[in-house]
């Protein structure tokens, strides 16, 4: 249970990011870009700092870890595209739908059980999160198809950013991980940095703003998340992921005094009682590694 809590608590904390960049204008494109870059700074530097530079080579996993950084870097595209083609109501809608692609997959890609928890809890937090999308969308937006085409594929990014996750981590260390597919995310992203407006921070808030989100919520808290998926089933994560938008919405209430309507909370409370049984009845991952992610030691190669 302590796995499911700890990633339940994660996926509650990464709500402040909305509050977190509602104060920041920068061009989209450039946030995530910025939000990669220092990730993978922290990372090399948390690898450095340990002693542990062995940590930063990719590894007979280097084919894999190219594959999750551009389906990372594609991921966060169509999420993105599909906010601009319609509405962030509509984002959520779509690109939610994850957990349905991880409760079908996650049991024929990987070594997990069909979770009876998972699909039971998946019914709620679903009706929940659209109701959180709906009562929280506020400008709507028109629902075309191609909105519809990219979240649908976003969510399906995601849902496999979750099962070669899990799949890689078997033989490769967390930070390993983090620091590969970042990068090369980042750099995936580059080339569409000289269409935005601005790509510096125009201030000190600014600054400090694109800092907490790549150092803190996208470095430190993307590391922990690939630890924690290292114990917690890929289903059993879906259906918490779903506590994100829910906590934006809270947090946006308290912090920045926005509405919250009947649909939201009740909506909320739907997520909320979904994730907490999936907390507390699901069994942690059978195939979890044991060991401290840090101290995981990197294979020796074999002898020629």
């Amino acid at each position: 249970m302590r796995w499911n809590l700890g990633l339940a608590g994660l996926a509650a904390s990464w709500g402040l990011i909305a509050i977190i960049v509602a104060g920041v204008d920068l061009d989209a494109t450039v946030l995530v870009f910025f939000r990669l870059a220092l990730a993978s700074l922290t990372m090399v530097t948390v690898a450095l700092a340990l002693g542990r530079p062995e940590l930063l080579r990719p590894g007979g996993g280097h084919g894999t870890l190219v594959v999750l950084g551009l389906t990372l870097a594609g991921h966060w595209f169509l999420y993105f595209e599909t906010i601009k083609l319609s509405s962030v109501a509509v984002a959520v809608v779509t690109v939610y739908t994850a957990p349905i692609y991880l409760a079908l997959a996650a049991p024929i890609f990987l070594p997990e059980q069909r979770s009876l928890v998972g699909l039971v809890a998946l019914v709620p937090a679903t009706a929940g999160i659209v109701l959180v999308a709906l009562g929280g969308g506020g400008e709507g937006g028109e629902v075309r198809p191609l909105a519809i085409a990219t979240g649908l594929a976003a969510g399906a990014s995601y849902a496999a950013l979750v099962i070669v996750t899990k799949r890689v981590r078997i033989g490769v260390p967390p930070v390993t991980i983090h620091v590969w597919t970042t990068t090369i995310a980042a750099l995936a992203l580059a080339p569409f940095l000289v269409t935005a407006p601005r790509i510096l921070p125009d201030d000190g808030l600014e600054w400090m703003s694109v800092l907490l989100l790549g150092v803190v919520f996208t470095g430190l808290s993307g590391f922990l998340y690939i630890t924690l998926l290292g114990h917690v089933s890929a289903q059993a994560a879906g259906v918490i992921a779903f506590l994100e938008p829910v906590s934006a919405a809270f947090l946006a209430w308290a912090i920045l005094d926005e509405p919250l309507g009947a649909s939201v909370l009740v909506g909320g409370l739907l997520v909320l009682a979904s994730g907490v049984a999936v907390v507390l009845r699901e069994p942690p991952d059978a195939t979890a590694i044991e060991t401290l992610p840090l101290a995981e030691a990197v294979p020796e190669p074999e002898p020629h």
